[in-house]
């Protein structure tokens, strides 16, 4: 009886629960119903929930105020098509430019005594960098002074042949008029040589003569004096005319000739003596260092007295040296003692690049003293692979990279080899680049990226624009909700722009300037950056 009743519990127990269950699902169910009829009956009362991908842009942009936009100085464009240059990748090398580079040897055979520049220091042109005496050096500079004594000699000069000629010839003009022998006397002290004395000496005997002849002639006309008297003054008038004759003739001759010969031997010294100043610069001796020795010269004529020492009151010049040969002569004592030297120069600004000269060895002519370089501007030396030769040509614009810490540098190509070398198998296309700053030493690799063409592109941005999100190029984009981040892909690039694939379209606003200033707020807030839908 008593297990009757336990399993009729049981039963119920069971059925209860059983109950419940579907009482449980009833009840959601109408719940459900009861909502969705609500909804249906009064729509204004329930706001329809957003989209995750409406929410989600809302949450990435990053809006700006005017006044932070004009701060960071953001700009943007509207997106679209442009070109692209291709590029051919060649390796290169930096070397020395060899238009601007100078072998600094000796022009003739000597001893080194004196060497001013070390390697890597920095020269001007014409400085001197070293000193060489020559023996050779020596006998042309010797050979000059003497020539140079002989053309400055007033016992030579042509001046005083011609004081001598145009004086002569004043004096005969003033014979041909016959004037007294009291006249005469005003011409002495005037330079004619013994002409002087030749011809008034004549003129006395022919005037003597004539006056006698001229009284006789009278006392004869008037029978006073007797024929044969007559005959011998006539006889003596005619001798002394003759003889005068003869003497002017002779003396206007000699004069002419001595002036003729004076200027023929002054042209055949000058000739001389350019010779030897040609001498002097085919060994390297400038106009600077002739004047020199031309002054050295002149302070030794007058620092050493002689009886040949020139006295002429006429000689312009060498009263002139005597009066300034104290103030000068010690200014050339040394120039004295270095007459054999001779100096080695820097052709233009630069820098020694090698140096093969030690004091008091013996330098030769075949021997490279120096070697200076304007590094100024350097060769890029690139190797042209046979595959690319049709491509790279004359005035194609080339990007030279070397490491991190040297930027990038634009520069033409100047010159292609019309050969390929027999060993590299290369061909060689060569950049001059300015080097001011000095980055770029020879000897230096780098890599060049020849622009040989270009390509179009429907949507082309300036690189400036792409930044870096959670390791992924991405472009700002601006929208109705401000600015956001656009991840994108990229295609072909060059120096200043790059090809976008997708990500950005044509039509897009986008920013060019300032992107990284709003990288950074991305990077400095809680918004989450996972954003970018133009994908």
């Amino acid at each position: 009886m008593k297990s009757k009743s336990l399993i009729t519990l049981l039963a119920v127990i069971v059925c209860f629960s059983l109950s419940g269950f579907a009482n449980l699902g009833n009840s959601d169910h109408e719940d459900d119903e009861h909502e969705h009829i609500e909804n249906t009956m009064n729509p204004g009362n329930h706001d329809e929930p957003e989209s995750h991908e409406e929410n989600e842009d809302r949450e990435q942009a990053i809006e700006l105020t005017p006044e932070e936009i004009q701060e960071i100085g953001l700009a943007t464009e509207v997106a679209g098509p442009g070109t692209v240059d291709i590029y051919i990748n060649l390796p290169g090398e930096i070397r020395i430019n060899q238009d601007r580079m100078a072998h600094v040897v000796p022009r003739v055979e000597g001893i080194v005594t004196e060497v001013k520049k070390k390697l890597g220091d920095i020269v001007k042109a014409d400085e001197v960098i070293a000193w060489i005496e020559s023996t050779t050096l020596g006998k042309v500079k010797l050979e000059y002074v003497g020539k140079w004594a002989e053309m400055t000699c007033c016992a030579l000069n042509l001046s005083r042949a011609r004081q001598i000629h145009d004086n002569t010839i004043k004096l005969l003009d003033i014979l041909d008029n016959s004037p007294s022998l009291e006249t005469l006397q005003n011409a002495k002290g005037i330079e004619m040589g013994d002409n002087r004395s030749k011809l008034i000496s004549a003129y006395a005997e022919y005037s003597f003569a004539k006056n006698a002849y001229e009284r006789e002639k009278t006392l004869f006309e008037q029978n006073i004096s007797s024929e044969q008297a007559f005959l011998e003054t006539q006889n003596s008038f005619k001798k002394a005319d003759a003889q005068y004759a003869a003497i002017r003739d002779s003396i206007a001759f000699e004069i002419q000739r001595n002036l003729l010969e004076a200027q023929r031997a002054r042209q055949i010294q000058m000739m001389e003596l350019k010779g030897t100043e040609r001498q002097l610069k085919i060994l390297g001796i400038t106009n600077e260092n002739i004047r020199e020795l031309e002054l050295l010269v002149e302070i030794q004529k007058l620092s050493h007295t002689s009886e040949d020492d020139c006295d002429d009151p006429n000689c312009t010049e060498c009263m002139l040296e005597k009066e300034t040969a104290n103030e000068t002569a010690p200014e050339f004592i040394e120039a004295e003692e270095k007459l054999a030297w001779y100096p080695l120069v820097a052709p233009f600004d630069g820098t020694i690049v090698s140096k093969n000269i030690t004091l008091g060895e013996v330098a030769k002519e075949d021997s490279d003293a120096f070697v200076v370089a304007d590094l100024n501007t350097v060769w890029v030396d690139l190797q042209v692979y046979p595959k690319d030769l049709r491509h790279i040509k004359k005035d194609l614009q080339v990007v030279i990279s070397a490491d991190s810490e040297i930027p990038e540098v634009n520069g033409i190509i100047s010159y292609v080899s019309p050969i390929v070398g027999t060993e590299s198998r290369t061909a060689l296309a060569r950049v001059v680049l300015s080097n001011e700053s000095g980055m770029f030493r020879p000897g230096l690799f780098v890599d060049a990226k020849v622009s040989v063409s270009q390509t179009k592109a429907e949507v082309v941005v300036p690189k400036g624009s792409i930044q870096m999100l959670e390791g992924k190029k991405c472009v700002f984009v601006k929208d109705e909700h401000g600015f956001e981040p656009a991840f994108v892909e990229i295609g072909l690039e060059d120096t200043n722009h790059v090809e976008i694939l997708s990500g950005l379209t044509a039509g897009q606003e986008y920013v060019t300037k300032g992107a990284f200033s709003l990288k950074s707020k991305v990077a400095t807030s809680t918004l989450d950056s996972h954003a970018g839908h133009g994908h």
